[in-house]
Formats: C-alpha cells, sequence, structure tokens
C-alpha cells in the first residue's frame, strides 16, 4: 500500500501584545493600575491578567479595544506576530 506524502505543517502565527508599550502609554494618562488598564479598555482585570500572563490569546475584540482606546498609536507599536 503506498502512503499518501503529507503536505508539510503551515507555520502558526500568533499575534503579541507589547506590554512595554501598552503600560507606558497607558500610564501616560493616568492609569497606573491593572484595575484602571482595564476599565480604560474595557475589559475586565481577570483578562487583561490572563493575555499579560499568556494564558488567554490575543482576540479581534482586544486589538478593537486597544485601537479604540488609543488611536494615535499604531497597530505595530502595541502589537507583534510570532510565527512558530
Amino acid at each position: 500500500m503506498l502512503e499518501t506524502p503529507q503536505p508539510p505543517a503551515r507555520p502558526r502565527a500568533s499575534i503579541r501584545v507589547r506590554f512595554d508599550e501598552l503600560d507606558r502609554a497607558l500610564e501616560a494618562i493616568g492609569h497606573s493600575t491593572d484595575a484602571s488598564k482595564a476599565a480604560y479598555l474595557g475589559i475586565s482585570p481577570a483578562a487583561l491578567s490572563k493575555l499579560r500572563n499568556g494564558r488567554q490569546g490575543v482576540s479581534s475584540a482586544f486589538i478593537a479595544a486597544v485601537r479604540t482606546a488609543l488611536p494615535a498609536l499604531s497597530y505595530e507599536r502595541l502589537f507583534r506576530e510570532e510565527v512558530q
């Protein structure tokens, strides 16, 4: 029996938050605690904690919330894409 060759695995891309940039921007406008940052972004403190600790992936809703809250900052400044 001949085996059909499997196509090569496609690289997986993931989006990561540049928390150094996000924190700097939020602290510059007076949000020094994670609770304050989460409230300003319109998410729960638990969701921010999960993102910060890598237990939750970056969703399109989170990206939209950050871009809405901080429209002067570019996507590239706040997020990075990683290919695995």
